[in-house]
This record gives C-alpha cells, structure tokens and sequence, in this order.
C-alpha cells in the first residue's frame, strides 16, 4: 500500500488498481469508472492510499496499455452517469481555486513536519478503530410515520428514563421531554455498535420525529432561544439542541417539510465523526489543544461523512452536512475551506446553529454566560463566518433580550 493523490488520478478514466481509505476501507476497486464526483469523493478525503502493484496484469495484451484501457472506458461511460455526475461537479466547480488554508493550518504542518510522530501515528493515538462488521444491505424508511407525525410519540421506551441530570426549569418543553429524549439520544449513540444499522437508523429517526412532534410543530413561536435549550453534558445536549434549532430555522425559512426532517436528522448526526476519536481528545476545551490536536479534532468531519454515506446508507444531502458544518462563508472553515455558495443551505443553517450551542456551552474561545451575549458574538464574527440569510433568520427569531445566566436555568 501506498498513499496516492488525486493528481495522480486526474487523467484517468478507469482506475488500475484498488483504493483504501485511511482506515483500510476500500473505497472503489480497480477496473471501476473514475467519474468527476468520485474524483470530487477522493479530494474530500483526509488521505487515501493505492495497492502497491497495479492490479491489471501488465503482460496482457490489451491491459497492459492504461491509454487502451482509457480510450475504451470513455466508449463504455453511460451518458445518465456523466449527467448526475455533471450535476455534482458544477455544484463544486470551484473546489479548487478555494483552497486557501484557516488561520494556522501552515503552521500546524510545520508542527506536525517537525514532530517526531508523524500524522498517521497521532491519528493512531487519538483515535479508535471501528469493528469491522459484515456489511447488510438494509432498508428503511426516512420519513417513517410522517403522516401520523403531530399525533403519535415514537419514543416510549419507559427503560431509557433512567437519566440523571439537570432540566432547564425556563424551557416549554416539559421535564419528563427533556428527560426522554437526552436519554434516547444516549442511548442511540453509546449502542450503535451492539445494534444493526436498521435498529440505529431507526432510533435517530424516532429521536428526529419527537423533536419534529413535541418541539418544532407544537409551538408557533419561542420568545427566547432558552425556552428549548437542554442543559447538561455537552455529548448529551449539543447535537440535541442543534436538531431542534435547525429545525426551528428551516421553518422560519420556509423549507419544505421534507427538507425540515432532513435537517433535524442531520443536526442530530453532525458530529457523529467524533465516536471514532478518543474522548479524552474530544472531551477537553478547545483552548487546551495543540495545534496537532486541533487537526485530529476536525477530522471528526470527514469520519462522519462517511459513516453517514456508506456505514448508515443515508442520503448524500445528510451526509454532506456532517461534511460542512465547520466551513466558513469566507472559505477559511474545514475541512475542504468552501465558501459561499459552494456550502449548501442546510450545511449553513447547521453551521450557525452548532457555533450558537458551543458558545452557550462555553466550548470556544470566548467566555458567554448567557444568549444574549453569545447573539452579540455571532453578530460580531458576521458574514465572514455565517451565511446572511440563515444569520439574519436565527437572530430574529427570537427575542434579543434573552439576558438570563445559564447556570439560573438549571431545575
């Protein structure tokens, strides 16, 4: 095995040998049409690797020629695959003139140059190696009880309430909710690997239509964005209240339903990357991290897009906002520096919505102690970091005077 790079692969038309992925998944086999949004796959990956020999014998006569064989794939190429994929690269046409890096990236590869590990050896340290499971194709349905949605609880499992923490005595949604769905939401992400990918993509979506049902649809409006915040452990609220703040965002923006339900779910699974990572990495403040450590740490983007797409099987647009909700609208965010119109609307709803809960929960670099503040912050930063529309939406939505502590909303 060694690493390759998509230059490497940019005049190609079928791949001669196979490609793995940094944790040794194979990603596409040899033989196989390298179309421009699997090339557009390739670059969004950390590193990827080739088989140290090609696979195609190079004593046959007509495979010992890659420009045979190339010639021949662009023949073979279905015209409704060059369609679909010439939808996703117009979509990214201007990947690579975006490349511009975030504030100390350079230095962190000098870092890393100069360290005696190298980044595959403090990947290895921070993060856990996934079991290899027999792969089940499987199928479900997104939008499962979606009809019956207003009037049916998904979530009655009276064995998951057995949750010990704090409930936000100023919020409209009741204790025995909040008590619920912090379990369930637990409960599905410490278990994901003692269930079938069917029963955990079922939690989630469970999890997604009691937030649709007793938050998003219930209510007309919030007068303060801390009457649906849930307090806690950061691992068992953050994704939560992103879920419901996106959700409440889509609405305002008068997203179809369809897409509502597909940016609750995604906020609910846009950190699900950091399951691979160490919790002792992921656990600690930011502001405590080396600069080698802040790389690993966003990795959690490219591990969760993966684990979206090809472990759960869900749609690309879910999967893509576990991709971007670190990208910035000036380009200067992770993993692949989009900007713009480059990052797709969902991506910069979750985006907004996920910086708002970190500050609330005191997880960047600037000291919040209540809403108010953290909306004076987000103002601050802009359009440089946020998308205006989804800005100017999440910071009307509620009241600004939303001036209580957080620690006086703990029951």
């Amino acid at each position: 095995m060694r690493i390759l790079t998509t230059e490497e692969l940019a005049d190609l038309k079928v791949l001669p040998y196979n490609i793995y992925s940094e944790y040794g998944e194979k990603l596409f086999s040899a033989g196989e049409v390298l179309t421009p949004g699997k090339l557009l796959q390739l670059k969004s990956l950390n590193k990827i690797y080739r088989d140290d020999e090609e696979i195609f014998d190079a004593k046959s006569e007509n495979l010992a020629d890659i420009d045979y064989i190339n010639k021949k794939a662009t023949d073979d190429i279905n015209i409704e695959d060059i369609e679909t994929e010439e939808s996703y690269i117009n979509k990214e046409n201007t990947l690579d003139s975006s490349k511009k890096n975030i504030d100390d990236t350079q230095d962190d590869e000098d870092n890393l140059l100069n360290n005696n590990d190298s980044i595959e050896d403090i990947f290895q340290k921070y993060t856990i190696s996934s079991q290899k499971k027999e792969k089940v194709v499987e199928v479900f349905d997104m939008y499962q009880n979606q009809n019956n949605l207003r009037t049916n609880n998904t979530i009655n499992n009276a064995d998951l309430i057995n949750y010990q923490g704090p409930i936000n005595k100023t919020a409209k949604i009741t204790p025995d909710n909040q008590i619920r769905i912090k379990a369930s939401f637990y409960d599905a992400i410490n278990n994901m690997r003692n269930r079938s990918i069917k029963e955990t993509v079922d939690l989630f979506l469970n999890i997604r239509n009691t937030i649709l049902q007793d938050i998003i649809y219930s209510h007309e409006d919030f007068t303060y964005s801390s009457q649906i915040k849930l307090i806690g452990e950061y691992q068992k609220c953050h994704a939560l209240n992103v879920a419901i703040l996106s959700g409440l965002v889509a609405k305002r923006m008068r997203m179809s339903e369809s897409q509502v339900y597909d940016i609750v779910l995604a906020g609910l699974l846009h950190d699900i990357g950091k399951i691979r990572l160490d919790p002792d990495l992921i656990n600690r403040h930011i502001q405590t991290l080396s600069k080698q450590e802040k790389k690993i740490l966003q990795l959690h983007t490219n591990i969760g897009y993966k684990i979206l797409s090809q472990e759960m099987k869900l749609p690309e647009n879910i999967a893509l906002i576990a991709l971007e909700h670190h990208e910035n609208n000036d380009g200067s965010g992770y993993p692949i520096q989009k900007s713009g119109n480059m990052i797709s609307k969902e991506s910069k709803i979750v985006h907004i919505c996920n910086y708002f809960d970190n500050l609330s929960f005191n997880r960047t670099q600037y000291i919040i102690k209540s809403n108010k503040e953290a909306v004076k912050m987000m103002l601050k930063l802009g359009t440089k970091y946020f998308a205006p529309e989804a800005l100017y939406v999440f910071v009307n939505m509620f009241s600004y005077n939303d001036t209580q502590n957080f620690e006086d909303m703990i029951l």
